[in-house]
């Protein structure tokens, strides 16, 4: 090997020049032939690779290309099946009473109202009857000041169980403060637990009560009206609404004149709710008294004799002793009668409270002591 500095040979071993000093550059020997003819099958092969390479390149790009695109489109899908499964499943869980309910909880926890009324009112149309959601909508109607809107469903509630006490008694108490007092009354006879009628007391407005029964009768009446509980009463006597055209009743009612009066009341408490009303009828017909009795019967008497005469207690008795026919003008009879001395006729008649006359009584009395 040759020093590439001074070009004196080196020994074999060294790796320094023993001439320069300089380091040995250790590069193997080569045949600059065999390099040339390396250097020409490398450039041959390389050629032929070009050649035969192209085409088959492209075609594996191309083919790569389609792999790649079927993996793209198959990834779109997957995505959009996904979106549209996860859509479904959404709608289909907030169609669900479940969740409707769960979100109007939240939301009234929250005092979001509005919204909480929204899903409530949704989770009731998916499971109708809930009785939950429909005491959570009465308050939340209530709270608004919805009386009706609360009423509908306290109603719907009732006629699903009518021994709902706690129901009831709401709907009362919103009847009341709207006033809508006859809803009261059909609401009661609803009622089918007798025990709950006590609810209903200071709505129920009892009929009043009429002294006399209906009927005929032979005298006059006084008609007295009265309520239990002291109610005010109003009465009409030409049939006509006593609600509307009722008289107060103060005193009572005279019935005199012969003819029949129908009598319609009803009584009213302090929150104006009336009763239903009464209705009694009165006939008046009035039967001339009959003929008076008198004591002793007629004849010929020798030892003085009382002359009694026996009075109704709703006539009056009348007389005369010259024969003639007795009337109003004639003697009026207080008592027992002395009988006069010598052949007399005794004419006795009696005369109602309503004027009407009996036949007249007459009797022949001879007295001779």
């Amino acid at each position: 090997m040759k020093c590439k500095k001074c070009g004196a040979e080196i020994p074999q071993g060294y790796v320094y020049c023993n001439i320069c000093g300089t380091e040995v550059q250790l590069v193997p020997d080569y045949n600059l032939l065999d390099e040339d003819i390396l250097t020409g099958i490398l450039q041959e092969e390389t050629l032929s690779k070009k050649k035969t390479s192209g085409p088959s390149k492209k075609k594996k790009i191309r083919s790569n290309l389609f792999i790649w695109g079927g993996i793209c489109m198959i990834l779109v899908i997957a995505v959009f099946t996904l979106i549209f499964v996860y859509q479904e499943i959404k709608i289909k869980q907030q169609n669900s009473f479940k969740y409707q309910y769960q979100k109007a909880e939240d939301y009234f926890s929250t005092g979001d109202l509005d919204n909480a009324l929204l899903c409530y009112e949704r989770a009731l149309e998916l499971e109708p009857g809930s009785r939950k959601i429909q005491e959570q909508l009465v308050e939340i109607y209530l709270s608004r000041k919805d009386e009706k809107a609360a009423a509908s469903v306290l109603e719907n509630m009732i006629e699903e169980n009518k021994r709902d006490k706690k129901s009831i008694q709401k709907l009362i108490q919103i009847y009341d403060t709207t006033k809508e007092y006859d809803k009261i009354i059909v609401l009661c006879k609803k009622v089918e637990d007798s025990g709950l009628l006590e609810l209903f007391t200071d709505y129920i407005v009892e009929q009043p009560k009429f002294s006399n029964i209906s009927g005929t009768y032979e005298k006059p009446l006084d008609i007295q009206i009265f309520s239990v509980r002291k109610y005010d009463i109003f009465y009409t006597t030409d049939g006509t609404d006593p609600k509307e055209h009722g008289i107060p009743y103060k005193e009572t009612i005279p019935l005199e004149r012969e003819g029949t009066t129908v009598i319609t009341a009803v009584a009213r408490n302090e929150k104006g709710i009336y009763s239903e009303p009464v209705t009694a009828e009165y006939t008046i017909r009035y039967e001339p008294p009959d003929m008076p009795s008198v004591i002793p019967a007629g004849g010929t008497y020798s030892e003085p004799q009382t002359i009694t005469i026996q009075v109704p207690s709703d006539c009056t008795a009348y007389y005369t002793w010259d024969g003639s026919d007795p009337s109003k003008e004639s003697f009026r009879y207080t008592g027992p009668i002395e009988m006069p001395m010598g052949n007399q006729v005794l004419s006795v008649i009696l005369i109602n409270s309503v004027g009407l006359e009996s036949r007249i009584y007459r009797v022949n009395y001879v007295y001779m002591p």
